[in-house]
């Protein structure tokens, strides 16, 4: 039995797009912030580093990992970091086989995370460089 596609609701002022239409780039990298970590958190910055978080972020937008590896690590690019170099505990939601690394976003200070297929999730803000030695 197979189940039937709904059709494309339309209201007076709104028009629900059909998720299929939507222009699909495959293998750029998407940022999540689902599991930051409180202490090296978005809402301890500074509005500055604010802002230059969401500049490094719409930077890489339409990037794909693959060109983002050819990048610069202190550019665009990234630097794997070692999981027994880290400063800090690494959350339980990390993948044992994941590997940790670090984007620039303010200046030389790193965004450190983990890649899941094309999402980097962003663990910390190192902002006063105390995740892992730099």
């Amino acid at each position: 039995m197979r189940i039937k596609k709904p059709s494309i609701q339309k209201t007076k002022n709104i028009t629900q797009q059909a998720v299929d239409s939507l222009p699909k780039k495959e293998g750029c990298i998407i940022f999540s912030l689902r599991y930051i970590q409180k202490n090296h958190c978005y809402s301890n910055c500074q509005p500055s580093e604010k802002q230059a978080l969401a500049d490094a972020i719409f930077k890489r937008r339409e990037m794909t990992w693959k060109t983002i590896a050819k990048e610069n690590r202190h550019g665009l690019g990234y630097e794997k970091i070692e999981r027994k170099s880290l400063n800090v505990t690494v959350p339980s939601v990390v993948p044992e086989d994941a590997s940790i690394l670090s984007f620039r976003f303010f200046g030389l200070a790193p965004m450190v995370g983990y890649r899941e297929n094309d999402i980097f999730h962003i663990l910390w803000l190192d902002r006063e460089y105390k995740v892992y030695p730099h």
